[in-house]
């Protein structure tokens, strides 16, 4: 019990129920201040005019120059009040002395009120107010004239007491129609509560505000940029990740995106899509990849998108690891065969050439391992290299590795641009190498360390490049290979190495094919 009456819909319900109690009774206030005004109003008017017609009628005229006019006025007034239901009909001369009255002991008196001179003095039809002697009432005044001059006054009254009885009456007519607008409205705000309770999922206001902080901090930590547009394209939801890929410079403030038309980031094309599933964009100097699914309802859209450098590093990385596993397994191939030919020679008595096999084996192993632990600091460098190694070996294809009698220092951010790119140049020698008809396949990859920066030189003995692409071979869609969708690797490899403050670019080498630099620059240590 104590839990509900926290809740959202007992505080909607209480809250409405006494929003609508108030007004009904402010309602009921007015209602009673409207009756009572108009009911007087009607009452005055009421005396008023009878007041005018016993004034003018010619019976009441005539008895005045009769020597008793109480005796023919009496019966007229009080024979009229009764048929009007009126508190006093009263008819006095211009003195005030009355001729008519309900208590019959009271002709004869002066009039009590004190307001007959503007109808004695100034021939005026009106309506008081006052206290008389049968207690306050609202009365109607007429002056009775003969022959232009003021002989009388007629006072037509209702008590006061009256009139509350009758406004009483009026007041429990509505005040049983206001309690039934009362029981309709507690039972609107018990439908409204629990529909508003449904909208927002049956949740209370503390797990909204819960819902909406970690919305806040999803949007805020998603690395993935996140933009949610209304029906009309406009956006209503944007993150920092968004926001740093769409505006790197920065040019307008984050809540300047707010309600800005998505067709101004993206195409036309693209905002009248209703889904879109890993859509590759150029979009300022990124390339992203695009993702679109319909909200609810039809509320809007929900656009997601990441830098595609950031996914092809994931990419690569996930290669790396498939050649390191593939490197892994052809020497261990290469292994058993090895241990067979020497099981062979053994099994043969051919001892001495089994031992030189095993000595010339061993130094080959040799060799390998002091340049993989002595030569290179990073191990994911090291893994590429090995890898790419094994591959060709498998291919037919000799990589060489000259000139690399130095330690190469980076920067994960370094790393992970010199993998991009070196990853790339190395799979498209191999690839090209692979279809060649050439009888002898070399890939030559030189590492040189220089005061500034390093230098990694990569040819091989291919059928080269045109002249016509250089220009044009680091370009997104450019690429010597046949079938769509090529030309991303190089284009991706410079904009890794750019960000860095490193560069690619393609000379002329010492073999027939291709030769490409990549140059990767020091970072000083702070």
């Amino acid at each position: 019990m104590k839990v509900y009456l926290q809740s959202l819909t007992f505080k909607m319900i209480l809250l409405i129920s006494v929003l609508i109690l108030f007004v009904c009774m402010i309602y009921i206030y007015l209602l009673q201040i409207h009756i009572r005004e108009t009911t007087e109003e009607q009452i005055g008017e009421e005396a008023l005019s009878v007041a005018k017609m016993v004034a003018s009628m010619e019976e009441i005229v005539a008895a005045f120059e009769e020597e008793q006019p109480s005796i023919h006025i009496q019966p007229l007034a009080e024979k009229l009040r009764s048929e009007i239901d009126a508190a006093f009909i009263v008819v006095g001369n211009a003195e005030g002395i009355r001729y008519s009255h309900p208590v019959a002991e009271q002709i004869g008196e002066r009039m009590v009120g004190g307001d007959n001179d503007a109808a004695l003095l100034d021939k005026r039809f009106y309506v008081s107010k006052t206290v008389g002697g049968l207690g306050e009432s609202i009365r109607g005044k007429a002056p009775i004239v003969k022959e232009g001059e003021i002989i009388g006054v007629v006072s037509v009254g209702f008590l006061t007491n009256f009139i509350d009885e009758k406004i009483d009456g009026y007041l429990k007519k509505w005040l049983s129609y206001t309690c039934l607008i009362l029981a309709i409205g507690i039972i609107g705000a018990i439908a409204i509560s629990y529909y508003i309770k449904r909208l927002l999922f049956n949740m209370e206001p503390q797990q909204i505000a819960k819902l909406y902080s970690q919305h806040q901090l999803i949007l805020a930590t998603t690395e993935e940029g996140i933009i949610a547009t209304d029906r009309y394209n406009n956006i209503t939801t944007i993150n920092n990740s968004a926001y740093q890929i769409i505006d790197a410079s920065q040019k307008k403030a984050l809540a300047q995106w707010q309600s800005e038309n998505i067709e101004h980031i993206f195409t036309l094309r693209v905002a009248q899509q209703k889904n879109i599933h890993n859509l590759e964009l150029v979009l300022g100097e990124e390339i992203i990849i695009l993702n679109k699914v319909p909200l609810a309802d039809k509320m809007g859209s929900l656009y997601t998108f990441r830098r595609k450098t950031n996914i092809q590093n994931v990419v690569n990385e996930l290669k790396e690891v498939r050649q390191y596993a593939n490197a892994q397994r052809a020497q261990t191939h290469e292994f058993a065969n090895k241990l067979h030919i020497i099981f062979g020679l053994l099994l043969h008595k051919r001892y001495d050439e089994a031992i030189e096999f095993i000595r010339e084996e061993r130094q080959i192993q040799m060799d390998s391992e002091s340049f993989l632990n002595s030569q290179m600091a990073s191990p994911l460098l090291l893994a590429l290299i090995q890898g790419k190694i094994t591959e060709a070996a498998e291919l037919g294809i000799q990589l060489e590795l000259p000139n690399t009698d130095m330690d190469i220092r980076l920067s994960t951010r370094q790393e992970k641009a010199l993998l991009t790119a070196l990853g790339n140049v190395l799979q498209n020698a191999i690839d090209v190498l692979k279809n060649s008809a050439s009888t002898k396949k070399v890939i030559q990859l030189s590492i040189m360390h220089y005061k500034t920066h390093y230098t990694f030189e990569i040819q091989d003995s291919g059928p080269g490049i045109a002249d016509a692409m250089y220009e044009q071979i680091f370009m997104r869609g450019i690429s010597t290979k046949e079938g769509f969708d090529r030309g991303h690797g190089l284009a991706i490899s410079m904009q890794a190495l750019k960000d860095i403050g490193g560069e690619i670019s393609i000379d002329e080498g010492d073999l027939s094919g291709a030769c490409f630099i990549i140059t990767i620059p020091i970072e000083e240590e702070q």
